[in-house]
């Protein structure tokens, strides 16, 4: 195990990150074939760790090289002291950087953090290079649960950027979780401040919640507007691309997203009651000098196949790509 990586934003990168990156790393996983498989999602905050352990342990996601996680977080009440990042790389015999985001306070307390929310990069290589990059901090707050209101918060929004090897080639491996409440504006800035610490050139895969709603969720009227922009033309949700800045400052990074998403398909379910063809388009892969394999990529519903419960709101992203 190694957590002695070099962080990568310590020369002058500004905003910076509030935390450095965690890294546990392990030998090589090598596959069979000359294909490298991409699974993406977000977590949830972790809360159904074995349910999501199960769906990776299953197909089609099965065999995963790299593992993209949004919202793990550390420190919950029901496992004191356990990182659920590498406790899933553990389990997964692979490699983990973890970039915390935020830090959580319990009432009462001025100093004392109890738990934390980042994102993580699971990796069947390990990790030669890793970065935590802290990017733009839309001024519209972000949502919290009733329950946690009261907790005191210190961070910024923090992406990772890491290098690895892969079939001996190297490979640069991004992740962003991207603010859920601001205007698509706001998200453009934040992924621009992102892509600032991501080579411009080179084999690469970016992969985030992306929270392309195409509108601002700020307050109670805007969702209700938003409601009524979602039963008006639902198809927008499902292709937020002509609304959402972030993906023209992919584009000039040279990462494209076609043929590693499908196309038109919902990744979020925030219920079961919403009909799908009203369901947003959030969580997206984007690649670089790579190709997709015809017909790998799929959306996959975290779901026990026993008692059909989901392990998150958000869907399985997945894709294989030819090395």
């Amino acid at each position: 195990m190694d957590r002695d990586v070099r962080d990568l934003t310590a020369a002058g990168a500004k905003p910076t990150p509030y935390f450095p990156p965690i890294v546990v790393n392990r030998a090589a996983r090598r596959r069979p074939d000359a294909r490298l498989r991409v699974v993406l999602l977000n977590a949830a905050g972790g809360r159904k760790v074995r349910e999501i352990l199960a769906c990776l342990r299953r197909p089609p996601l099965q065999s995963a090289d790299v593992i993209l996680l949004c919202e793990v977080n550390t420190g919950m009440k029901r496992r004191p002291g356990r990182d659920l990042a590498t406790e899933l790389a553990e389990a997964l015999e692979m490699s983990c950087a973890y970039a915390r985001e935020f830090g959580l306070r319990p009432p009462g307390s001025e100093s004392e953090i109890v738990s934390y929310m980042g994102n993580a990069i699971l990796s069947a290589a390990p990790f030669e290079d890793v970065a935590a990059v802290a990017m733009h901090k839309p001024p519209t707050p972000m949502a919290w649960p009733m329950r946690m209101r009261r907790w005191s918060r210190v961070g910024t929004p923090t992406g990772l950027v890491t290098r690895a090897k892969f079939g001996g080639e190297e490979l640069t491996v991004g992740l962003a979780h991207l603010h859920s409440r601001c205007t698509p504006a706001e998200r453009g800035r934040q992924m621009a401040t992102y892509l600032e610490s991501f080579p411009a050139a080179g084999r690469a895969i970016f992969g985030g919640d992306l929270n392309t709603t195409t509108t601002e969720l700020s307050s109670r009227a805007l969702i209700l507007a938003t409601a009524r922009q979602m039963l008006a033309n639902p198809d927008r949700f499902r292709a937020p691309e002509g609304y959402e800045p972030l993906f023209d400052h992919l584009r000039e990074r040279g990462l494209e997203i076609e043929g590693v998403n499908v196309a038109n398909r919902a990744t979020f379910t925030f219920s079961g009651l919403i009909p799908r063809s009203m369901r947003p388009k959030l969580d997206w892969l984007a690649v670089r000098e790579l190709r997709p394999i015809a017909g790998t990529a799929a959306v996959v519903a975290p779901r026990s196949p026993i008692l059909m419960r989901r392990a998150s709101d958000h869907d399985f992203v997945m894709v294989d790509l030819e090395l």
